[in-house]
């Protein structure tokens, strides 16, 4: 039963992830080991330094579970100490769209872009948000934009989701 617990938990936080949008399901190797058993490592590095990846990782998993301020004091944390970190601010980013903050939001993606202007879900975050904002015409620059880095990246698969927020609304 305890096994069967764990699995419905792990189930229960990918759906989540998959409904509030973080763009790469990260679970540290403690939580994964809680979760599964220690039978499957699931981790990315998004930062060369590992204390900085590891609060990344942390702040990706507290967006997971919903708690969007925790999620933005670790990114903070993050930005604190390497202002550059492109991650740090797009998932900043979208946990204070999470919590209605959108000027908040659209600084920190517009930060995110002057650092690294190939990153087609900085756009497609920043369209959302331009959405919840009713400002159409820059929502609709921006999905044009990030349609066109995913033809560039390979990544046509996501047109139908750039698509669903073009005709959204």
């Amino acid at each position: 039963m305890y096994l069967s617990s764990n699995i419905y938990r792990f189930l229960v936080d990918l759906l989540v992830f998959v409904f509030i949008g973080f763009p790469h399901l990260v679970l540290s190797q403690s939580l994964n080991d809680s979760l599964m058993g220690n039978s499957l490592t699931i981790a990315q590095t998004y930062i060369s330094d590992p204390y900085l990846n590891e609060l990344l990782i942390q702040g990706m998993e507290k967006g997971i579970q919903g708690d969007y301020q925790g999620a933005i004091v670790l990114f903070t944390e993050i930005l604190q100490f390497n202002p550059n970190e492109v991650e740090a601010y797009y998932n900043r980013g979208i946990a204070y769209g999470k919590i209605e903050a959108y000027q908040a939001a659209i600084t920190d993606f517009n930060q995110a872009l002057t650092l690294n202007q190939t990153m087609p879900d900085l756009y497609i975050e920043r369209a959302k948000i331009y959405l919840q904002l009713g400002d159409r015409t820059a929502a609709i620059a921006d999905l044009k934009k990030a349609k066109a880095l995913l033809r560039q990246q390979g990544e046509t698969s996501r047109y139908s989701e750039v698509d669903s927020l073009l005709n959204s609304r």
